[in-house]
């Protein structure tokens, strides 16, 4: 295949690119091949003042886009990692007018043009690809091997760690610190991602009607506001997400008013897309701590092992994890952020941090218990989210914290735009 062009040089050039690697319904399929250049006249034009452009004497203009905004032209196809910008991108006809039929497209990684008429002239846009799936974000953030320094609490952007996931099987992925990249738009509200979950789901905390910044205060970001976790307080059981009497632990059993108020928000606000969320898996972990045993109602206070976990033991030792005993794993569709995800984002146990994340000025809950004192009566206890970015504990009871739902969308959903960030969030459509 042969197209000719002219030079400002006003030398007649003819361009034989190894352009076509396949053809498909018609159409050439390129791949990244540098043309070659044949010199075979030179041309006298007359004397005077011609108005043009550089491309008007090409056959094929091409540009290519960071951010979908500004571009910037390029002499070579590119390949991996971009896209034709279909809307953008155009032919036009001799005649000037534009060629509604020729095809110019990215198929499987190959950029096709197709259904061309003879002279046409063509005008590439690419764009830096959009990760389509959960898989490719993976792939994106360059997740790291190592273990963060739980005993600080994050403030800048540390990234995104790899960690062993015993609940879901396999490696999950999880958030931590002042990120910018982990922001989507989904059922007409704005989310946080906090890790992607062994098993290829996403898990996502609600932040409103509009995305935030990190380190803004507003309550916009809280679904549901000033809620107790359970309204009964003088029994160990009422940490539980739902309980039973007598019972240290039951994924069934009478459901506590954090797991009601979410549900009642997920029906009214996210039911029409359940098709998207994954049924996720909660844990409400009810072990008890290091030299200590569970009574309904004991003598005397003692604490769950989340307790050990996030640092209110021993400041230094700080040790998250994604394990759960079988029996506190709830298999639902909203939930709420425990003590661990929390520690492993960035926060701490009484150290202020309105730097990461998961900051929102707000006082709200986890669905980790911390402890069951007892002063005089039972006082079921568990983890909230201070307003000053820190993990603390409160009484089951305690009317003032608010909830932010937490979901997990199917491994298998596609990311129609977006990058992650507050402008430009990855968008479930």
């Amino acid at each position: 295949m042969e197209f000719q062009t002219l030079k400002r040089s006003h030398k007649k050039q003819i361009i034989i690119g190894a352009l076509a690697i396949c053809v498909i319904g018609g159409a050439l399929t390129f791949a990244t091949t540098r043309a070659k250049y044949k010199l075979t006249e030179e041309i006298e034009i007359a004397k005077g003042t011609i108005n043009y452009k550089p491309y008007d004497f090409k056959i094929m203009a091409m540009y290519k886009s960071e951010d979908k905004t500004n571009y910037t032209e390029i002499n070579e196809m590119p390949s991996e990692g971009y896209i034709i910008n279909e809307s953008k991108s155009y032919c036009n006809m001799s005649n000037g007018n534009k060629d509604t039929t020729a095809i110019l497209k990215t198929i499987n990684g190959n950029h096709t043009i197709g259904k061309l008429k003879k002279n046409d002239r063509c005008y590439l846009y690419f764009d830096k690809k959009t990760p389509e799936n959960i898989q490719e974000i993976i792939a994106s953030v360059n997740p790291k091997d190592t273990t963060p320094d739980f005993s600080k609490v994050a403030t800048t952007d540390e990234g995104v760690y790899k960690v062993s996931d015993p609940v879901y099987g396999g490696t999950s992925y999880y958030w931590r610190g002042a990120v910018t990249n982990n922001y989507v738009k989904f059922g007409g509200f704005c989310w946080r991602i906090i890790r992607i979950n062994g098993d290829g789901s996403m898990r996502l905390i609600y932040d409103g009607t509009t995305c935030h910044a990190n380190g803004t205060s507003t309550s916009e970001s809280i679904a549901i506001t000033s809620q107790v976790y359970n309204s009964n307080y003088n029994r160990s059981e009422y940490v539980g997400y739902t309980y039973t009497t007598g019972s240290q632990r039951t994924t069934s059993g009478t459901a506590s008013n954090l797991k009601t108020q979410n549900e009642t928000w997920y029906n009214s606000n996210l039911a029409s897309y359940a098709s998207k969320i994954a049924d996720g898996k909660y844990c409400n972990d009810r072990n008890t701590g290091a030299g200590y045993s569970w009574s309904s109602q004991p003598s005397s206070t003692f604490y769950y092992a989340g307790y050990d976990r996030s640092g209110a033991k021993s400041a230094s030792s700080v040790s998250p994890t994604l394990s759960c005993p079988s029996g506190d794993v709830y298999t639902i569709k909203i939930g709420a952020i425990t003590m661990d995800e929390v520690v492993m984002a960035g926060g701490k146990w009484s150290t202020a941090n309105s730097s990461y994340y998961l900051y929102n000025g707000n006082f709200y809950w986890t669905m980790s218990p911390s402890r069951s004192a007892s002063t005089g009566g039972t006082a079921a206890g568990a983890f909230i989210v201070h307003s000053s970015g820190n993990l603390y504990h409160t009484d089951v009871y305690n009317a003032a914290r608010g909830v932010r739902p937490v979901i997990n969308l199917k491994a298998d959903i596609i990311i129609s735009s977006g990058k992650g960030t507050l402008n430009n969030p990855y968008v479930i459509s």
